[in-house]
């Protein structure tokens, strides 16, 4: 721990310890995707019946604005600072430009991780269209509010939910790896895709070491954003010719991976080693009592 940036936030028990307890978190997390889940397949049924829309699959991604919600009510509720629960600590801008660098290598390693899964474990047919249709969906109005809602909406909301909310309550009971990999794991079993469980538990393994190593989610927030993002923009938009720079026999360009990794590795280092975490100042600590 000596290695640490000394300007880290420091956090008291005072300020910062949520009377949730590791497992009551836990069940508010699995709680709160399924809600929205359930909460956003009504809504899309609504929509399909009353309007006689089939070709609107926004409202699904719509309700993960609200996946954070749950946490946030559970906080007022305990006039705790939000800003404190869910790890919104400010970060420099050179640490969120690496962050975004970073971002783009996962999109790859991760793509990559992906297909060589697909050889081992592939996807049925059926399911890999499905999916594909709603990203290749000839509404342009229901793919832009999907990239809004997936990027943003996903990296900000899953990011407060799982790297701020239930990590950092782990952390005060467990030893980092713990508080990093329960959390990493039960994102990849709540996105429901028993087929990319072990891709999805590995970004949030990354997301996780990043949120504690910079105190922060934004940083997460940023890789979380756009790996998404360049995933999708990819489903939807890959040519012929893209492919044939980017992929080789299905897999990825060896070459584009080891220039991912080289990049993942500097730009992990970067971030590893930067001190540019501001401490809240005293304002910020007053939130405590109102709720902030």
């Amino acid at each position: 721990m000596s290695n640490f940036p000394q300007n880290r936030t420091v956090q008291n028990k005072e300020e910062n310890d949520l009377p949730v307890s590791p497992m009551q978190a836990i069940i508010i997390v699995i709680l709160s995707i399924l809600g929205i889940l359930i909460f956003g397949l009504l809504i899309k049924i609504t929509i399909q019946l009353v309007l006689g829309q089939t070709d609107w699959n926004s409202p699904i991604f719509f309700v993960e604005l609200f996946t954070a919600l749950p946490a946030a009510l559970i906080v007022r509720r305990y006039r705790f600072s939000l800003l404190r629960a869910f790890r919104l600590n400010p970060v420099s801008p050179s640490l969120l430009g690496w962050s975004f660098i970073l971002g783009a290598a996962v999109a790859v390693i991760g793509d990559q991780l992906d297909r060589i899964m697909q050889i081992w474990l592939p996807m049925p047919d059926t399911i890999t269209e499905g999916m594909l249709a709603v990203f290749r969906t000839p509404n342009l109005v229901d793919f832009v509010l999907i990239v809004f809602i997936g990027t943003i909406g996903a990296g900000v909301c899953e990011e407060m939910l799982f790297r701020g909310f239930l990590q950092k309550i782990l952390e005060k009971k467990f030893h980092i790896y713990g508080a990093i990999l329960i959390p990493a794991l039960l994102f990849g079993i709540l996105h429901f895709n028993v087929w990319a469980i072990l891709q999805i538990s590995i970004l949030g393994i990354v997301l996780g070491l990043l949120a504690w190593r910079t105190n922060s989610i934004y940083p997460a927030i940023s890789v979380h954003f756009l790996n998404n993002f360049i995933a999708m923009i990819y489903i939807r938009y890959a040519t012929p010719a893209i492919d044939a720079v980017y992929l080789r026999n299905e897999l990825v360009n060896p070459v584009i991976v080891i220039i991912a990794i080289a990049v993942f590795v500097f730009a992990g280092l970067r971030i590893w080693q930067s001190p540019h975490v501001f401490v809240l100042n005293e304002t910020d600590k007053k939130g405590k009592n109102n709720g902030i």
